[in-house]
């Protein structure tokens, strides 16, 4: 790691401006290193913006950007169009598949790149970079970006910790998966250095409703394997969020193994939240439906109108075929 933060920071100094991306329909961990990252960068000297995403319906990360906005830190989105020059830098945050970075266009008008991830390398994955960090023993991207901040020896404002914080805790399930030690003391070091917990876990924060909604599906959960089950919402759309904790729940429950959830993202979207306690890895599930993840926790956006169909086919990769 410590070579890496070296040749990152050769990079940074040797680059004017750094364009910074990640995934499409961000999360707290993804735009959340990608917005300290810019402090980050702001500090250094260096001219930074970040890709403005084209959906923004996580409700903790809209959260989150209202408490920064509130405490007068302007967030620098630039929309993708307006990115045209191929002497920037560009770092990726969260995501190695081409084919979901919130704008797929800029990997070919960007010469230089670099990606720094934690999940399991997936098929699809960016070419050319000229430097990458991939750990998909890391619990986050958070974890890796505040590694770098205390290599650098920099202090930031406390209102990014309590940013980092809530994006680490996420990421984590609350800090009952893809945990080590590291993560203790990285949240440990948050803390220290003014992360308000309070606020952080404002961000977290969704209404009864949406609760008591959410448990009226996993109440009707079904049993695919010995400890394998799997939660369904088949009469409205839903948002990757309500999905991926509709399985987190469900992964909570004795005798739980494997917890999927499943719902419509569109009319022509499927979307699937895949966990495990960690004995098998459901990211290498996710991947034959072309998703991907970390080994205890993965998803899929297929394209597809036929949720039964999509059912059919998890079904099948759970058999093995």
């Amino acid at each position: 790691m410590q070579e890496f933060f070296e040749k990152l920071t050769d990079n940074i100094k040797n680059h004017d401006r750094i364009i910074l991306m990640t995934h499409n329909i961000p999360d707290l961990d993804g735009m959340g290193s990608a917005i300290v990252f810019h402090e980050i960068l702001k500090k250094l000297g260096k001219e930074s913006y970040i890709v403005a995403p084209k959906k923004l319906i996580n409700n903790s990360l809209i959260k989150a950007i209202d408490y920064l906005d509130s405490n007068g830190e302007v967030i620098p989105f630039k929309y993708e169009k307006t990115i045209k020059d191929d002497n920037d830098l560009l770092i990726i945050f969260d995501v190695e598949e081409s084919e979901i970075v919130e704008a797929p266009d800029l990997l070919d008008e960007i010469k230089d790149k670099i990606v720094i991830d934690h999940h399991t390398k997936g098929l699809n994955v960016i070419s050319d970079t000229i430097l990458e960090y991939l750990d998909d023993k890391k619990s986050s991207t958070i974890e890796i970006v505040c590694e770098y901040l205390k290599y650098l020896d920099m202090k930031l404002d406390s209102k990014f910790y309590t940013i980092m914080l809530a994006g680490l805790y996420v990421d984590t399930n609350g800090f009952n998966l893809k945990t080590s030690s590291r993560t203790f003391e990285i949240a440990s070091f948050l803390l220290e250095n003014g992360a308000d917990k309070q606020v952080e876990q404002s961000f977290l924060k969704i209404s009864m409703e949406s609760v008591l909604n959410m448990y009226s599906y996993i109440e009707k959960c079904v049993k695919l394997d010995k400890d394998v089950y799997l939660c369904t919402v088949d009469d409205k759309f839903c948002s990757t969020v309500e999905i991926a904790i509709m399985a987190n729940k469900i992964l909570k429950f004795e005798g739980v193994r494997i917890a999927f959830a499943i719902g419509m993202l569109s009319p022509s979207e499927v979307i699937i939240s895949a966990r495990s306690n960690g004995e098998v890895d459901v990211s290498k599930m996710m991947m034959k439906l072309g998703g991907g993840g970390h080994y205890s926790a993965a998803a899929a956006k297929v394209d597809s109108d036929n949720l039964e169909e999509v059912i059919s086919k998890l079904k099948s990769i759970l058999k093995g075929e």
